[in-house]
């Protein structure tokens, strides 16, 4: 049996988005946690940019999404260039989210935005202290922290979350392999202004006979630009320089557009690796220290978000004793066939957008135009990029949840507006599940409302006239405090309601 010690914080190792939201989403649940980072500041570089709708729509009852809004650019479309002429566009404004585009937003903002949150919550990035090692129990994890003075700490924690990196210590010292490959492509990013005629309310790819470059808008003629140098046209310096930028972006381009004020550089390749496992007894992996990939499509750091809105719920209500243990292993069951699914799609774009090869980029130009131009792509395209697609259907928390309408358990419920006003999502209960309830006879409404039964007092019950976009009532929805579907049924069908809350929450003494 495994024992859960909520006397003991949780701790979280690195303060990028990923460990920031462990922590923000753990202490907002009433969970104990530190959070410990080795850098000495917080990062001020740009890095990742896309805020991607499903980030979004999760951050927004959360308290941080509408901030992040305010501050960001909205791209509604990315944009496929060739030879000074337009190929053809995926177009964002038709996602079925209140987020119907791209959020472009330096990194470093997203960060301060989420501490910032951190820190209204009570907790505090504890910086400059490093891991060093860690010692599982039956019941807790002693983990040995180092700080810059070379002084030590042995925490005791109930459990541990790395979001330490893609270099992660703490992977490395379970020993736990990072399969993948290293791609051969070297790449330029560079942060500049622009002048010149270029869209800044949408993503501009370039693609050329030698590799391609892509434009993403920051708004008030800030650009980040990412290009590949397959022939070393700007040498190996570390920190390519504003005359280097500027001739991959010419080569790509060819438009009469000049770039000044280089703000920050540099020079990559890509690693495309994930783990086979996100839990290694009382240790969890996401983020980068989980799976790192090509940064086709602006995926990454929002993966490494979800992967901690998901995870958070369910290390807390184990950690409060409403949920079984076995809970905790949905981590993995539900996030890990995403993971795959992500670093295989990155790889793939990677491939096809750097290809040097003359027929293949003639293909490309030609045949881009064709499959973009069809309405089914499109409906597909924009809501993988804005990762609402990702689905948890055959992961076992999901499991006969059944289904109620086109939603079935393991879906994302989609967070629509609601007759009178406000959104789906702000019913929800963000800490347990919530039993949604539409369209019944009032009999029928306390036949679902008396499935509950003991665990009254954990699941909250909301009547709701869903609107068609949801599901067709009559019936009822169980919905995760991460917005994806539980369990569902028409209005006679409660024994499945039952069902699943007997099989994961515990029953109060």
């Amino acid at each position: 049996m495994e024992y859960a010690r909520d006397d003991l914080p949780v701790l979280v190792v690195g303060a990028g988005p990923t460990g920031l939201t462990a922590a923000l989403e753990l202490s907002r649940l009433g969970i104990a946690v530190r959070i410990v980072d080795a850098a000495l500041e917080p990062s001020t570089t740009s890095r990742a940019l896309g805020v991607q709708a499903r980030t979004l729509e999760l951050l927004r009852p959360r308290g941080v999404g509408d901030e992040l809004v305010a501050l960001g650019n909205r791209a509604s479309r990315t944009a496929l260039h060739a030879a000074g002429h337009r190929l053809a566009s995926i177009e964002f404004t038709g996602m079925p989210s209140q987020f119907d585009y791209i959020l472009l937003l330096a990194q470093s903002e997203t960060e301060r935005v989420l501490a910032e949150q951190l820190g209204r919550q009570g907790v505090k990035v504890e910086r400059g202290i490093r891991f060093t090692t860690l010692t599982e129990r039956c019941d807790s994890v002693a983990v040995v922290l180092t700080a810059r003075d070379g002084a030590t700490e042995t925490v005791d924690a109930s459990y541990v979350i790395a979001a330490d990196g893609s270099h992660s210590p703490i992977r490395k010292h379970l020993g736990l392999p990072f399969t993948g490959r290293s791609l051969p492509q070297q790449y330029v990013l560079g942060d500049v202004r622009l002048h010149g005629d270029l869209a800044e309310d949408q993503l501009s790819i370039f693609l050329a006979t030698r590799g391609f470059l892509a434009v993403f808008p920051l708004g008030d003629k800030r650009f980040r630009l990412m290009a590949t140098d397959p022939d070393g046209l700007t040498g190996d310096r570390d920190e390519p320089t504003l005359d280097d930028v500027q001739a991959l972006f010419d080569r790509a381009v060819g438009r009469p557009v000049r770039l000044c004020e280089l703000d920050w550089s540099s020079r990559f390749r890509i690693n495309s690796r994930h783990l086979e496992t996100l839990r290694h007894g009382r240790v969890f992996f996401g983020g980068d220290s989980a799976h790192v990939h090509s940064p086709a499509g602006g995926q990454g750091m929002n993966a490494g978000i979800q992967d901690m809105v998901n995870l958070s719920w369910k290390l807390a209500m184990v950690l409060r004793g409403t949920a079984r243990p076995e809970l905790l292993d949905t981590y993995e069951s539900d996030r890990l066939p995403v993971i795959r699914q992500l670093v295989a799609m990155t790889e793939r774009a990677t491939r096809v957008f750097n290809s040097t090869n003359l027929l293949a980029h003639a293909v490309l130009t030609r045949v881009a135009p064709l499959v973009l131009a069809s309405a089914r792509v499109q409906g597909k395209a924009a809501p993988r990029l804005g990762q609402l697609s990702a689905s948890y259907r055959r992961a076992p928390l999901a499991s006969g949840g059944g289904r109620l309408g086109g939603l079935r358990a393991g879906d994302r419920v989609p967070d629509a507006e609601l007759a009178g006003g406000g959104r789906l999502y702000d019913l929800l209960d963000t800490a347990a599940p919530t039993l949604l309830v539409s369209g019944p006879t009032p009999d029928e409404a306390r036949r679902i409302a008396n499935a509950v039964g003991p665990w009254a007092d954990v699941v909250g019950v909301r009547t709701v006239d869903l609107p068609a976009a949801v599901a067709a009532p009559p019936g009822w929805l169980l919905v995760r405090p991460d917005g994806y579907l539980a369990a569902a049924g028409p209005s006679g069908d409660v024994r499945r309601l039952h069902g699943w809350l007997e099989r994961w929450l515990t029953t109060p003494a």
